[in-house]
């Protein structure tokens, strides 16, 4: 390897400014979602759905289809983040 891509690689993983990898990164895109729908109660939509129905004139699906996109767009700004600032 060359003196330049170990300088790369270096400032890459963060070694350059006493950054040391310790933890294992493993989790997969699969295993986010499990842990999101693990920790995300299954019975909370039903905690909110009556207030939505009311608040919204039974229109709950299009307030969860928002929602969704909401998430989408901050999951696609976190995947950016990391894939700029990975330490």
């Amino acid at each position: 390897m060359s003196n330049a891509a170990a300088e790369v690689q270096s400032s890459e993983t963060g070694t350059n400014l006493g950054y040391k990898q310790e933890l294992k990164r493993a989790l997969t895109f699969k295993d986010l979602v499990i842990y999101g729908l693990i920790t995300m109660l299954p019975i909370a939509p039903i905690q909110v759905y009556g207030m939505i129905a009311h608040e919204t004139f039974g229109m709950v699906p299009i307030v969860y289809l928002v929602g969704v996109i909401a998430m989408v767009f901050t999951a696609l700004s976190y995947s950016k983040m990391s894939q700029e600032f990975p330490i």
